[in-house]
C-alpha cells in the first residue's frame, strides 16, 4: 500500500479540538471521510453531544450522505464490542440524537435557529418557507399590487418608464435587489436639459457656416444639418419628453472631408465642436443613469421591499433568503444565547458573506460592529473547502470570503492546514494538470487578485504506469460555433469507439476491487454549460453511442409543455380560438394545418362551444367535443385531474414510449407533479395564468429528471459533476469568454451601478471590468473541477481558432502536448 504523504496532517485534523481550523482540501483528497472521522472523534473521545454540534453542508444530498456515514461508523463501533461503558453510552446517545442532529444546509441551520427563538424571533409564529414557484408567484402579485396602490408612486414610476426603463426590466431589477442582504445608499439629482438651448444656437451657426463653405454632398454638412434638425424638434417637445429624447440621441464622431470645404479650418472647428457635444451628451446620459439608479434604488429599497415583506409576513410565509437575513439580524442584535460546542462547515469556498457572518456570530463571544472583528473561542470552528473549486458565483458564492475567514482564523491563533494526497486520479493525468495550473495560478495568495486561487500541486496516490491515460485532441477548429461542436462531437465519438466499444480499456472496479473492462456507463462528457448540448447528443447517437444527457433548462419551451399550456388556456378561454388551434396542432392531438384548413372549409369553427364546431374534419370535431366536455369540468376538477384526463385520452405518451423519448416523458412526469402541487395550492385560474406567462416568456426551468441509464454516456455540466467521479471523463465544448447576463443593476460591496441601453451610471464600467476578471477566474476553476473528475482516463477536446488570444493559448492543453 503506498504511503499517504500527508497522513500526519490528517491525524491532526481528526484529533485537534484545541484550535480553530481551516482545512484546504484539494480535489479527490477524501475530505468527507475526514469530516466523518472528526465527528466520530468529537463524540467518542471528547464526549461532545450531537445536540451541541452542527455540521453545515452546501447541498442537502451531502448532508444526507454524511449523516448516513456517521450512523454507519457509530453502528460499527457499537458492534465491535471494544468500547468501555463510557464510550458505549456516548455512541448510543449519538445514535439516538442523529435523526434530529444539525447535519444540514445553512438554510436548514437557520430554520432551526429561528424556530428555537419562538416569539422572540422577528418572524411570524408558525411560519412556512415558500418554494421557488410560490415565492416567484407571490412576488409578482405583490409587485403589481404595489405599482397600482399609490398615485404618487405611480407618477414616479411613469417618469422612469417614460425615460426608457421598460416595466419588465424594472421588475427584474426589483427581483435582483430583493435578493441582496445589503443595498448600499445611492443618490443623484435629475440632470437638466437646459444646456440644449446653447447647443441649438451654436449648431444653427455651424450649419450656416457649413452651407456657405461645404459642398452639398459633404457628409459633414449632412451631419450638422441632422443635429440642427434634432435641436429644432427638441425645442418643440414637451418638457416631460425631452429627457427621453436625449437619452436615445446618438451623435457620431465628426464627419466630412476637407477637400469638400472652401475653408478646411471651418470643418476642423465643426468636428471639434461635435466631439465636445458628444462628450456633453455622454455626460448627460451618465447623469441620467445615476438618477435612474437613485430612483430605482429608492423606490425598491425604501418602498417596495417593505411592502413585499409585509405581504409575506401577513401570510406567515418566508423565502429562503428570509431565513438567513432574519437569523443574521437576530445575531447582530442579541448574539447567540446558546452557543455550540463545535460548528463544522463543508464546502466553505461556496459560502457568501451573509452565511459566513451567521456562522461566526453563532460562535462569537460577544457581538461586534463587524463580524470579521468578532473573536471566536479556540476549538469551536472547523471549516473545510478548496478555493480552486469555488464554482457557484452565480448563486452568490464568494471565494474572497474564504480568504478573509482564513486570514481571520490564523490571526486569532487558529491554524490553516492543507491536504494534497489525491486518491482519485492517476499520476499520468495529475502531473499535466499540476503543470497547467501551476503555470497560470500564483503559488501564494495575491491580495491584489483575491479572486484567483493559489495553486498547490496534488500528490498522486497510485504509482506511475506506462499506459496512456490522458488524451488531448482538437486543434484549430472550423469557423462557427455549430461547426465546431459537430467536429468536437465526432472526435469524441471516435475516441469512445476506440476506448469503449472496439478495444475496451480496463478500469478500477470500486465495488468489487481489481480491474474490469470499461462500459459506456463509466463515461461522463463534461461541459461548462448546456449551450450546444443537443448537438453532441445527436452526433453521438448517430455514431451509435448511447447517451444519457443531463436535463436541460428549456422546460417551458418543450412542445409537450407548450401544448398542455394551450390546452388549459383553451379551457379557460373558449372564445380564444388561437389557444384551441395551438392545442390541436400540438403533439397532444397532432392534427395538421391542412386538417384545420379542411375543417374551416367544411363550415367548422374552433369555438368548441358553438354548434358549428361539430361540422368539418372528423379528427378536429372529435377533439373539440372532448374540449367542450373538459371545459364543463373547469370549476369542478383540479388541474391534476385535467392533466390525467388529457394524458389518458391522448396517444402522446404511447408515441413517446415507442420512440424511447425519455426526456419528453420525464417532462410530462414533472408537469404532473406541478399540476398537483401548484394547482392545488393556487387553483385552476391562477395556475393557468402562471403557466401561460412562463411559456410566453420562455423562462429558464430545469427539465424533468432523467432516469439513470445503465449503460450510456452521461452528459453533465461541470456544476452538476461537483463531488462526483467517473472512470473516463471527456471534457469538451469549452469557451473561455462567456458573456454573463445581468438584470441591469450590479452591487459589489458598497458600490452600485446601473446599465440601460447605452446609459451607464458612474461605477458601471469599472464594476463590469471587475466582473469580467472574476468570471474568467471562475471559468478557470470550472476547468480545474472538470479535469479532476477522472478516475482512470481523461480525454480533453481542446479546440480553438487561429485568432485566439494569448489568454486561451495559456490554457491550451493541446498546444502544451504537441
Amino acid at each position: 500500500m503506498p504511503e499517504i504523504v500527508d497522513q500526519h496532517i490528517r491525524d491532526q485534523i481528526i484529533q485537534d479540538f484545541y484550535h480553530n481550523i481551516l482545512v484546504e482540501a484539494g480535489a479527490g483528497t477524501g475530505k468527507t471521510t475526514l469530516l466523518v472521522e472528526r465527528t466520530i472523534t468529537a463524540i467518542v473521545e471528547h464526549g461532545m453531544s450531537l445536540e451541541r454540534m452542527a455540521l453545515i453542508t452546501f447541498m442537502e444530498k451531502a448532508a444526507t450522505e454524511i449523516k448516513l456515514r456517521v450512523r454507519r461508523r457509530l453502528e460499527e463501533l457499537l458492534a465491535s464490542g471494544t468500547l468501555d461503558t463510557v464510550y458505549r453510552k456516548r455512541v448510543q446517545q449519538a445514535l439516538y440524537q442523529l435523526s434530529l442532529s444539525q447535519i444540514t444546509t445553512i438554510h436548514g441551520f437557520a430554520l432551526r435557529f429561528l424556530q428555537s427563538q419562538g416569539h422572540h424571533a422577528p418572524v411570524p409564529l408558525s411560519f412556512r418557507v415558500m418554494d421557488s414557484y410560490q415565492s416567484e408567484q407571490l412576488f409578482q402579485e405583490a409587485f403589481y399590487d404595489w405599482t397600482e396602490s399609490d398615485p404618487f408612486r405611480a407618477r414616479r414610476l411613469a417618469d422612469l418608464f417614460n425615460w426608457g426603463l421598460p416595466f419588465e426590466r424594472f421588475m427584474e431589477m426589483a427581483q435582483y435587489l430583493s435578493t441582496q442582504s445589503d443595498i448600499p445608499s445611492y443618490s443623484a439629482t435629475k440632470p437638466s436639459t437646459d444646456f440644449m438651448d446653447d447647443v441649438r444656437a451654436q449648431v444653427q451657426e455651424l450649419e450656416d457656416i457649413a452651407r456657405r463653405y461645404a459642398s452639398p454632398s459633404d457628409q459633414g454638412l449632412r451631419q450638422i444639418h441632422d443635429i440642427a434638425q434634432f435641436c429644432q424638434n427638441f425645442a418643440r417637445l414637451d418638457p416631460s419628453q425631452r429627457i427621453k429624447a436625449l437619452a436615445t440621441w446618438q451623435v457620431s464622431a465628426g464627419k466630412g472631408a476637407k477637400k469638400n470645404w472652401q475653408d478646411p479650418d471651418r470643418l476642423t472647428e465643426q468636428k471639434a465642436y461635435i466631439a465636445g457635444l458628444k462628450a456633453r451628451l455622454d455626460l448627460f446620459k451618465q447623469q441620467l443613469a445615476d438618477y435612474l439608479l437613485s430612483e430605482v434604488r429608492a423606490l425598491v429599497a425604501e418602498d417596495f421591499l417593505p411592502f413585499w415583506k409585509d405581504r409575506r409576513w401577513k401570510l406567515g410565509l418566508l423565502t429562503f433568503d428570509d431565513l438567513l437575513w432574519e437569523t443574521r439580524d437576530v445575531l447582530r442584535q442579541h448574539g447567540a444565547k446558546d452557543r455550540y460546542d463545535l460548528i463544522m462547515v463543508d464546502e466553505f469556498q461556496d459560502t457568501d458573506a451573509l452565511q459566513a457572518e451567521i456562522i461566526v456570530r453563532m460562535l462569537a463571544e460577544e457581538p461586534k460592529s463587524h463580524w470579521l472583528e468578532a473573536r471566536i473561542p479556540q476549538g469551536k470552528l472547523f471549516v473545510v473547502g478548496d478555493p480552486k473549486q469555488s464554482i457557484y458565483r452565480f448563486r452568490g458564492a464568494d471565494v474572497e470570503i474564504y480568504q478573509r475567514v482564513r486570514q481571520k482564523i490564523e490571526q486569532e491563533g487558529g491554524i490553516a492546514l492543507s491536504i494534497v494526497q489525491n486518491f482519485r486520479t492517476p499520476p499520468e493525468i495529475l502531473e499535466p494538470v499540476n503543470q497547467l495550473f501551476a503555470a497560470n495560478w500564483p503559488r501564494v495568495f495575491d491580495p491584489l487578485r483575491p479572486f484567483v486561487s493559489p495553486y498547490s500541486p496534488l500528490m498522486p496516490f497510485y504509482p506511475q504506469s506506462s499506459e496512456t491515460r490522458l488524451i488531448v485532441d482538437g486543434g484549430p477548429t472550423p469557423k462557427g460555433a455549430y461547426a465546431m461542436r459537430v467536429w468536437e462531437a465526432r472526435l469524441i465519438a471516435r475516441h469512445l469507439r476506440e476506448m469503449v466499444l472496439e478495444d475496451p480499456v480496463w478500469v478500477r472496479d470500486e465495488k468489487e476491487g481489481g480491474r474490469r473492462r470499461i462500459r459506456l456507463g463509466d463515461v461522463a462528457l463534461l461541459m461548462p454549460h448546456r449551450t450546444g448540448l443537443h448537438i453532441y447528443q445527436e452526433i453521438l447517437q448517430q455514431e451509435g453511442i448511447t447517451v444519457a444527457p443531463e436535463g436541460g433548462i428549456r422546460f417551458f419551451e418543450r412542445d409537450e409543455i407548450r401544448g398542455f399550456q394551450q390546452f388549459l388556456s383553451a379551457l379557460r378561454n373558449p372564445y380564444e380560438e388561437l389557444y384551441t388551434a395551438g392545442w390541436l396542432l400540438s403533439p397532444w392531438v397532432g392534427v395538421s394545418v391542412k386538417d384545420l384548413a379542411q375543417h374551416k372549409a367544411q363550415g367548422g369553427t374552433l369555438n368548441y362551444l358553438s354548434a358549428a364546431a361539430n361540422q368539418g374534419h372528423g379528427v378536429v370535431t372529435s377533439a373539440l367535443q372532448m374540449l367542450k366536455v373538459w371545459h364543463q369540468k373547469w370549476w369542478e376538477w383540479r388541474i391534476e385531474d385535467l392533466f390525467w384526463a388529457l394524458y389518458e385520452w391522448s396517444a402522446l405518451s404511447g408515441v413517446l414510449s415507442e420512440r424511447q423519448d425519455v426526456a419528453s416523458l420525464s417532462n410530462l412526469a414533472k408537469m404532473a407533479d406541478l399540476s398537483r402541487d401548484l394547482g392545488d395550492r393556487w387553483g385552476n385560474d391562477e395556475f393557468c395564468l402562471w403557466l401561460q406567462r412562463k411559456v410566453s416568456r420562455q423562462d429558464k426551468e430545469e427539465e424533468g429528471p432523467l432516469p439513470k441509464a445503465q449503460d450510456a454516456v452521461h452528459i453533465v455540466t461541470v456544476h452538476k459533476s461537483k463531488g462526483l467521479e467517473w472512470p473516463l471523463v471527456v471534457v469538451a465544448n469549452w469557451q473561455w469568454d462567456m458573456v454573463a447576463k445581468h438584470p441591469g443593476v450590479r452591487i459589489v460591496s458598497d458600490r452600485m451601478a446601473l446599465a440601460l441601453g447605452d446609459l451607464r451610471s458612474h461605477w458601471w464600467d469599472e464594476l463590469a471590468e471587475e466582473d469580467q476578471h472574476r468570471s474568467r477566474a471562475e471559468q478557470e476553476r470550472l476547468y480545474y473541477v472538470a479535469l479532476t473528475r477522472a478516475r482512470d482516463y481523461l480525454v480533453v477536446i481542446d479546440t480553438f481558432s487561429e485568432e485566439d488570444d494569448g489568454y486561451h493559448a495559456a490554457w491550451s492543453l493541446y498546444q502544451r502536448t504537441r
